[in-house]
Formats: structure tokens, C-alpha cells, sequence
């Protein structure tokens, strides 16, 4: 296809936009205005051949990280339109930004961003053509979000052109964009058939469970319908990534070590996938159906908050216990007269011990000592020895459910030492040592009493201390984790 003339910009409309983010100091009053109305094209129109000079809106599919290479920094991205795209004769064209500077390079942060290249080139790579915006030599680009705003998230240098007709250009590839995507799923590949096949790198389609500082960097727990992973980051890189967030991870691979753990390359990247989107929607009803394993339904029910109802995690083992009695007045009167047993509702903050293990405690029936865990059971004892026998110690710290303008700390307390809230927490301890199996479900419990979105609705025993003080010790209730 024969390549069209660029035409003089007769128009007033033209402008170039400098960047608040990157505006050092404040303009001069002058106009500036582009001499020419760019020609964009379709990719189909220079996939095949060498072109000079290229103006193209296209589709972010894919985009690798920012990585140095030689006297550059480049990141590679997979470009499509109405053109060129999967299932289309040409799946896509791909596109390498060359910079000095990291931070000249687009950072596409979702599948589906527009980006817009002025003055690329082609030419044959491997057989192939790809195309090229060097930005220190003649190259420019502008990235958008996928579906609002026309001014940018980011783009190369200090200014960018903008004409009339953009706004038209850049509403039509949306389009194209959401069209395509909403449509057709990312190339992706399971968790579990990555680890079955093990190939040198894979890409696949996961759900963040949670985000966490730790040991100085950043990790991300995943999963798909099948399996859960993690994998630890520099802790500047993929800010926008957050739990909840549908995400296509380029190029990792499974550490030889551990099958629960991703690696990445300094290429390496994490992209959003929109809602909107068919993969996103697959997969949340993945989710959602009965193939999932026991795993990541398990972690599910950690991670995701369940918006769409009440969540209560706890049973009252007594039918007929009063109404709720807001903490507030429980602590300050309620418990002055002759009732003990109060019905509460709650959101747990936090509990101690923080380590879900030292909950757990020994007593002897018979000299009332109090013992931990790891001093009876010492060396290659699987048992506890006769007259003794395991109870739970713990406190909450948590906030009024039932009057969410009350943002007071309450503490309540749990020890089972005299069979008083046993049905509370059960593991299946019995005598045996504690097991990887049962210190994980002690783990679990602790995750989803601490959830935001899960409430305790508990029965409290009021019981008087030293020095006239009344603390609450839960009775009466089981939690149904």
C-alpha cells in the first residue's frame, strides 16, 4: 500500500501540550504549532515492509519491562489494531522503544492502553518486521488509558502534539480495543500446566490475593482456579498492581527450589487486565465455579472480600441470646448489673500473640502449671503426658460492627484453661504433637478473623478481676472457619 502524502495543517487547532509532571519552569507566551497534520496508518500497512516515518494509534497486547542493553534502555511490546491482531492473518507487530533514560519509555501499567508512535521505523528482524522509536534520535510516543481521558498518562519528552482530530483517532482505537478485548481471551497459560511442562518462561492469567512488604521487597501472592504462587519484586516496581487485580505476568518461570514460587527477569512484568475484559471475566468465574481447587478456595475465602453480603464468620451456640449490645456501652455500664452474657458484633484488628502458634498453651490438671507447647513436647515426644492437657490463650483487639461512628479499641479474651469457649477454635488437636497441618489451619483462622470485611458475632462473658476492673472472655460461640 502506497504510503500517503502528509498534508499542510491549514487548521488553528493544532497545539503542542507540555506535561505538568515534567514542566521545569513556566512557558514562554509564543504559540507553537506543528507545521504538519500527521498521516497515521494501520499496521497492516507497514507490517511486511521497511517504512520510514510511521504515525500509528494502536492497542497495547503486551509489554515487557524497562531493562538495559547496552547503552539503552528498551522494553518490547506486542502492538494490534482492526488490522493486525490474533486470529488475524498478522497476530501483531512488535514494537521496541529505545531510551537513555528508563523513564523515557512507556510503562504501560494495563492490557489495552493506547499508545500513540510518531516517526517509527521498520525493518526485518529475524525474518520478521518490527517496529522501532528510538527517542533519542527522531521517535516520539504518547500512552493513554484504555478506555478514559485524553490527556496522557505519560509520554516522551518535555511536550506532545495534539490536534483536533486525535480526539477522534484516539476514541476510535478504544474501540477497536475494547471491541477485541472484550471479546477474546489473552494467550495464557495455567499454573499447573506451566509446572507440568516447564517451559523456559511462560505468561500466565492470575488473581492478587495480597500484596506485602517483606524483607525489603515486594510479594505478591497469585492464583489461578488451580494453584496459588508468590513472587517477591523490587519494591518500586508495579505500584498500581493491588489485591483483587486480575493480572497477566510476563516471562517467569518456577524456582528450581520451590513449586510455590515465580521468578522473573529484569524484563519481567505485571499488567493489569481490566474487568471489562474476557480474560478478567473467565477467570473470576473460574473462580467461582467448582473446579477450583481446595487450595486456592481455601485462600479465597482469606483474600476476597465478600461485598455482596454480610460476612459472618462465627455461630452462637445458644438460639435465644439477647440482642446486640454496642462495646461501648458494655464497657461502660452494661456489665454494673447482674447479667454476665452479652451478645456482640465485631471486626478483629488484630490478635496477640501476633504468631498464631503461641496461642496455643499446656495445662497440668494436676499442679495448675501453665506450660508452653514446645517445653512439654521436647525431642521425639508425639503426646502429651497424662494430666495435661492443651487450652487457647489469646486476646482480640477489635472495633464496634454494630456502631461503625465508634472508632474506640476493645479488647476481649479467650482462654479455654477451664473448658469455657473450647468450641471456640478446633484444629483437631487432640494429645498428638501439633502438625504442619494443624499450625496452618492456626494460621488461617488468624488471616480471616483479621479480614476487614469478615464480623464476629460473638457471646461475651462478663468477669470481674483485681481492683475492681470487668474484662470479656468469649463463651458460647464457634467460628465457622
Amino acid at each position: 500500500m502506497m504510503e500517503k502524502k502528509q498534508k499542510k495543517l491549514k487548521g488553528a487547532h493544532a497545539k503542542k501540550i507540555i506535561s505538568k509532571k515534567k514542566e521545569a519552569k513556566k512557558p514562554k507566551e509564543k504559540s507553537s504549532k506543528p507545521k504538519e497534520d500527521y498521516v497515521y496508518q494501520k499496521i497492516d500497512d507497514f507490517a511486511d515492509e521497511e517504512k520510514d516515518r510511521i504515525y500509528v494509534y494502536a492497542v497495547v497486547l503486551d509489554c515487557s519491562y524497562a531493562y538495559l542493553k547496552g547503552e539503552k534502555y528498551i522494553c518490547v511490546a506486542k502492538l494490534i489494531d482492526d488490522t493486525v491482531h490474533p486470529g488475524a492473518a498478522t497476530e501483531y507487530v512488535s514494537a521496541s522503544f529505545f531510551a537513555r533514560n528508563k523513564d523515557d519509555l512507556p510503562q504501560p501499567s494495563k492490557v489495552g492502553s493506547i499508545i500513540r508512535i510518531h516517526r517509527g521505523q521498520t525493518w526485518e528482524y529475524k525474518k520478521k518486521y518490527q517496529l522501532n522509536c528510538d527517542v533519542e534520535i527522531k521517535g516520539a510516543w504518547t500512552l493513554f488509558d484504555p478506555f478514559e481521558g485524553a490527556l496522557p498518562i505519560s509520554h516522551s519528552g518535555r511536550t506532545y502534539t495534539w490536534v483536533e482530530k486525535d480526539n477522534q483517532r484516539l476514541k476510535e482505537i478504544r474501540k477497536i480495543a475494547k471491541d477485541f478485548l472484550s471479546k477474546n481471551e489473552l494467550e495464557t497459560i495455567s499454573l499447573k500446566d506451566a509446572l507440568k511442562k516447564k517451559p523456559k518462561d511462560f505468561d500466565p492469567l492470575c488473581l492478587v490475593l495480597d500484596v506485602k512488604k517483606k524483607e525489603g521487597d515486594v510479594k505478591f501472592l497469585l492464583c489461578d482456579e488451580e494453584k496459588i504462587v508468590s513472587v517477591k519484586v523490587k519494591p518500586d516496581l508495579f505500584p498500581t498492581v493491588g489485591p483483587q487485580d486480575v493480572v497477566r505476568v510476563r516471562s517467569a518461570y518456577f524456582s528450581e527450589k520451590d513449586s510455590k514460587k515465580l521468578t522473573m527477569e529484569s524484563w519481567s512484568n505485571i499488567l493489569r487486565v481490566p474487568k471489562e475484559f474476557a480474560s478478567a471475566k473467565n477467570l473470576m468465574s473460574a473462580l467461582k465455579s467448582k473446579k477450583v481447587s481446595d487450595e486456592v478456595k481455601s485462600a479465597l475465602e482469606i483474600y476476597t472480600p465478600q461485598l455482596d453480603k454480610e460476612n459472618i464468620i462465627t455461630k452462637l451456640l445458644k438460639e435465644k441470646t439477647a440482642k446486640v449490645t454496642p462495646l461501648k456501652d458494655l464497657f461502660a455500664e452494661a456489665a454494673k448489673g447482674k447479667q454476665k452474657l452479652f451478645r456482640i458484633q465485631c471486626n478483629a484488628i488484630e490478635v496477640g500473640p501476633k504468631e498464631p502458634k503461641e496461642w496455643l498453651m499446656v495445662y497440668d490438671t494436676k499442679t495448675k502449671e501453665m506450660q508452653k507447647v514446645d517445653d512439654v513436647l521436647k525431642g521425639k515426644t508425639a503426646t502429651l503426658p497424662p494430666g495435661k492437657e492443651y487450652y487457647y490463650k489469646l486476646q482480640l483487639y477489635v472495633k464496634d460492627k454494630s456502631v461503625p461512628e465508634d472508632n474506640n479499641m476493645y479488647i476481649l479474651f479467650l482462654c479455654t484453661i477451664d473448658g469455657k469457649g473450647s468450641e471456640f477454635i478446633n484444629i483437631g488437636l487432640k494429645k498428638e504433637k501439633p502438625t504442619e497441618t494443624h499450625l496452618k489451619e492456626l494460621k488461617k483462622i488468624y488471616q480471616v478473623m483479621t479480614r476487614p470485611w469478615n464480623t464476629l458475632d460473638l457471646v461475651v462473658e462478663a468477669v470481674d478481676v483485681s481492683g475492681g476492673q470487668t474484662v470479656y472472655f468469649i463463651v458460647d460461640t464457634e467460628l465457622k472457619i
